[in-house]
């Protein structure tokens, strides 16, 4: 039987995930040996995210957190996919090592954020873009760069085509501002959601800030912003898997999660930029467009140097924890 404040500080680790809007879509049943993640669909996100694949990469960041703290509390890990009542759950049971080992990524863990400012306009040298993807992959997952100006150019339209889309929408508007946290207070009850300081903004309450979010913020405006963030980034890489199913999104969330920690050893920042990936009639264009053949495209990442911003926050154990 495993210390239950060994068990409960390897679920937070596990929380310092990425999630879509930050709406840390799990919970954990935790037993004597092992920890299972199940997915939230109360925090599903129907606007964005109609097949929950970006639900179910935050479980795979989840996992990887997981996998990747177990042995610096001693443990091997086991890792079984498991549907219960057609949902698929992640089981991680805990085996017996003989030495604690550390990964040179733990550390990382808790220094890990998206960081959602302008970078800076430099390029990454070809060694440390080397550095970066080395070694993060699971079979089934493939990755596609986009680093130079020409590659980016042709990544552009896609990137300008889905935020216009998602502006347009309604829903995915209200669906947004639901997620957004606009003042201290309010990211301090919830513990979760976009929160204005982790995105460069003022706090301006939640009154004034979804007026602003439903009334002055455009797709237009939105197109501008975006024009500006793309040139002011170092590179994209485009996250695509063989097979379009929940356990190729676990993977895919493991593979990105290895991502965003080595770039935050090698002090290089990333954020999203996935609206091509999130609306089906682009996702087609950017398969036909870049060849992608059999190949779905999930997850667009821009990365580069920048400075970080404040973190954004976490729910209590106790609110996660079956």
């Amino acid at each position: 039987m495993i210390p239950e404040d060994e068990m409960l500080k390897m679920v937070k680790y596990a929380t310092k995930a990425p999630s879509g809007h930050n709406t840390q879509p799990w919970k954990f049943k935790v037993e004597s040996d092992n920890i299972t993640i199940i997915p939230d669909f109360t925090r599903a996100l129907p606007a964005v995210d109609s097949d929950n694949h970006a639900l179910y990469i935050s479980l795979g960041c989840a996992l990887e957190n997981l996998r990747i703290a177990a042995p610096v509390f001693g443990y091997d890990t086991k890792i079984e996919f498991k549907y219960i009542e057609n949902e698929l759950n992640i089981k991680v049971t805990f085996l017996g090592s003989t030495e604690n080992v550390h990964s040179d990524l733990f550390s990382f863990i808790e220094k890990r954020q998206v960081t959602r400012n302008e970078f800076q306009s430099e390029k990454l040298k070809p060694e440390v873009l080397a550095e970066l993807f080395d070694d993060i992959l699971e079979e089934g997952v493939h990755l596609k760069l986009f680093t130079s100006d020409k590659e980016i150019r042709t990544l552009t339209p896609f990137i300008i085509e889905g935020s216009n889309l998602q502006f347009n929408n309604k829903a995915f508007v209200n669906e947004l501002v639901s997620w957004c946290r606009f003042s201290e207070k309010e990211v301090l009850i919830k513990g979760d959601g976009l929160w204005s300081a982790s995105m460069g903004l003022p706090n301006i309450g939640r009154f004034v800030g979804s007026f602003i979010m439903k009334n002055l913020v455009s797709a237009k405006s939105e197109a501008k912003r975006w024009n500006k963030i793309i040139k002011k980034t170092g590179g994209f890489v485009l996250f695509m898997v063989e097979k379009n199913d929940c356990n190729n999104w676990i993977k895919l969330g493991q593979v990105f999660q290895r991502f965003g920690l080595k770039a935050t050893k090698l002090n290089i920042r990333h954020a999203h930029a996935n609206m091509p990936c999130e609306e089906q009639a682009i996702r087609e264009k950017m398969i036909k467009t870049f060849e992608l053949n059999n190949l779905t495209p999930l997850l667009l990442i821009r990365f580069g140097y920048s400075n970080p911003l404040p973190y954004s926050y976490r729910r209590k154990l106790s609110d996660v924890i079956v």
